[in-house]
């Protein structure tokens, strides 16, 4: 697969931009604060309808203007496809297209997928639960499209019950439309659970494989999904937290939220058997993220019969020498599309067979 074209109008600071990349590693070069990450952002945002960096859609859109509009035209075995996000009104309100028809964000997935490799990555073992819940979802629907209404469906059982919980706190509390989201809560929660941990299953193996790859030290990584429902096993998972949610009602009612459930799990990380999160050096810490990165795109090139498209934003500001070379090498042996931001193209090992962009104030050019 291969984005063939990216238009961009009135995205952050990029006013017009249109440019056709090579079909294999694109370098976009330039100064700190001149766009270069808001492009990879834009490919982000077209590959998944979401932003990692924006936390609202007004943010997306250029300073002045009404509406943002992000294009990709999409090659894949033959055919191509235009994908479209168009960022319209106040507050900004994303509406996806493809081939010019607006579909559901359900529909738009499964034509083209995209990893993103950023600094924010490296933060991934040493931050809260949830950026690691957030990984390992986006990892999880990345490769089965299908996971996006599971996970959608959960989400919005969740918030209609804290709604009610928190409508409680001011004596409205209605027992039996409780019972019912409690219900569907646990249904949706075990299809959730279940994804995410047979996703792990197949992604463990490989982050062990490539740790060991690009370590010489011996140390061993192991990756688990932890929550505290999931002691008895896979199996009565539903039950289990139907009778925690049973139990938790008063507590859950007093604080207005939801304590069990999947949203309070983790993907517990062990450097030699203890936590990476509180032992592992910075060192280790680059080595395992990268290790995640790596199994995570291999098993996305198993599971399409191609490898992803790749988006690496300045990742060689973050990685060390030894690692930046390790990632190129790895990179380097996958027949892939990949976007790649730096302020210093010269200090890369990247291969000849590329295009180069200089990007300087919202203008790409090559």
């Amino acid at each position: 697969m291969n984005i063939l074209a990216v238009e961009l109008r009135d995205f952050r600071n990029l006013a017009a931009v249109l440019v056709e990349p090579h079909g294999r590693m694109n370098v976009l070069a330039g100064d700190n604060g001149q766009g270069k990450t808001n492009f990879i952002e834009a490919l982000f945002l077209v590959g998944t309808l979401r932003a990692f960096r924006a936390q609202r859609s007004d943010e997306l859109v250029r300073f002045g203007a009404t509406d943002g509009l992000v294009r990709a035209r999409v090659g894949r075995r033959g055919l191509e496809r235009h994908y479209e996000v168009l960022l319209v009104g106040h507050p900004a309100q994303k509406r996806a297209r493809v081939d010019g028809k607006a579909v559901r964000a359900a529909d738009y997935f499964g034509g083209f997928n995209v990893v993103l490799f950023a600094p924010e990555d490296l933060r991934l073992l040493k931050g809260p639960p949830s950026e690691r819940r957030r990984f390992l979802d986006r990892a999880v629907w990345n490769a089965e499209a299908s996971y996006l209404a599971d996970a959608q469906t959960f989400e919005r059982v969740l918030k209609s019950r804290n709604a009610l919980l928190r409508a409680a706190q001011h004596g409205r509390f209605d027992v039996a439309q409780l019972e019912v989201y409690d219900a569907q809560l646990a249904a949706s929660a075990t299809r959730v659970v279940e994804r995410r941990r047979r996703y792990l299953d197949v992604l463990a193996p490989l982050v062990v494989a490539a740790h060991a790859r690009i370590t010489s030290a011996g140390h061993a990584v192991e990756l688990r999904y932890a929550g505290e429902l999931l002691e008895g096993g896979p199996e009565g998972y539903g039950p289990r937290l139907l009778a925690a949610l049973v139990a938790d009602r008063g507590r859950d009612r007093e604080r207005g939220h939801t304590h069990a459930g999947p949203h309070s799990d983790d993907l517990e990380v062990l450097l030699d058997g203890r936590p990476a999160r509180a032992h592992a050096s910075q060192g280790q810490t680059r080595a395992i993220v990268l290790a995640l990165k790596i199994a995570e795109i291999e098993h996305l090139a198993e599971t399409l019969g191609e490898p992803p498209i790749l988006l690496l934003d300045d990742v060689s500001s973050e990685l060390d020498a030894t690692r930046t070379a390790q990632l190129f090498e790895f990179v380097a042996g996958l027949d892939c599309q990949t976007f790649l931001t730096t302020t210093a193209p010269g200090s890369l090992p990247l291969p000849a067979d590329r295009r180069d962009f200089q990007v300087n104030t919202g203008d790409v050019r090559a």
